[in-house]
């Protein structure tokens, strides 16, 4: 999730573009860290110490952290730890714009420290995004307690069974959301509550496509149904959670709206979210049922 978030926040600023921000994406997943990258990045070296144990690598048969230990630039622990981050998002995004000239290691930690202010992050919060750790970013843009934990079942299971691919906005209430396509599923017993999937157009696709295994033509009753699948697997999940804390709830039937609809009701949150760059809202009412007074 870092190169969503962290990326959309470089293309608001026009510090990078698009074509920029999807050659980083393109590369990303077959990108393997350098060690001097990460070690400069993490302060370990300076620059210059790591382009000398470069250029003594090109001259011996040893590896980059054996070199860096013998000649005393860093610990076995360093290394380990080095070692550790190769598979870190934030590195290969470093690795990958500065080889590209796309910006320098001091322009991006300068971005970072502006993200984080204008964000009012902790941190902890940045440790997490830069890791793409789901359980420390989502508490930072869902701020309704209230709706923490169901936020957390829904985006990790559409991060587990959809796409990796995705960004979070900050969540808000509202009394009521007009959208183009919706599949929603409401609770009830212990605790009356919604959750929803809603989408501009054809948006949803991304989530119905990427389920059912197949490529839906246009948001009809055929991929909501893959959709309503999807939020029913969420509240079995979440369900099975609060039964856990001694609520029991019982799912009512997925509801379906393939043309614009409104829902409408007592406050209840919205979370923005990009699935594969496409825009899908979380709907997460909690206390009250929204889906058959969308009708």
């Amino acid at each position: 999730m870092f190169i969503n978030l962290f990326g959309k926040y470089l293309i608001n600023k026009k510090i990078l573009n698009d074509v920029q921000l999807q050659s980083i994406r393109k590369e990303q997943s077959r990108t393997r860290v350098k060690l001097g990258v990460i070690a400069v990045a993490e302060k370990l070296l300076t620059e210059e110490q790591a382009e000398e144990i470069n250029r003594k690598q090109a001259l011996m048969d040893k590896r980059f952290g054996d070199i860096a230990i013998e000649y005393g630039f860093l610990t076995l622990e360093d290394v380990a730890h080095l070692l550790d981050q190769q598979g870190n998002p934030y590195m290969q995004f470093v690795q990958i714009a500065t080889e590209r000239g796309y910006m320098t290691l001091a322009q991006i930690e300068d971005a970072l420290r502006q993200y984080q202010e204008e964000h009012h992050l902790s941190e902890e919060t940045m440790g997490g995004i830069k890791n793409g750790d789901l359980d420390v970013i989502i508490p930072a843009f869902v701020h309704e307690d209230e709706v923490k934990e169901a936020a957390g079942v829904a985006i990790r299971t559409l991060n587990r069974l959809i796409s990796t691919d995705l960004w979070m906005g900050d969540s808000y209430m509202t009394e009521q959301l007009t959208c183009d396509r919706l599949a929603c599923q409401d609770m009830e017993g212990g605790l009356e509550m919604t959750i929803g999937l809603a989408g501009m157009g054809n948006s949803l696709l991304v989530v119905a496509d990427a389920y059912a295994g197949e490529s839906f033509q246009t948001v009809d009753m055929d991929a909501l149904d893959s959709v309503g699948e999807v939020v029913n697997i969420i509240d079995g999940l979440f369900a099975t959670a609060l039964s856990e804390k001694g609520i029991e709830n019982m799912l009512l039937p997925p509801a379906y709206f393939d043309s614009e609809t409104t829902l409408q009701g007592k406050e209840f949150a919205v979370i923005p979210l990009e699935i594969g760059q496409k825009p899908v809202m979380l709907v997460i009412s909690f206390g009250s049922k929204l889906c058959f007074d969308g009708e």
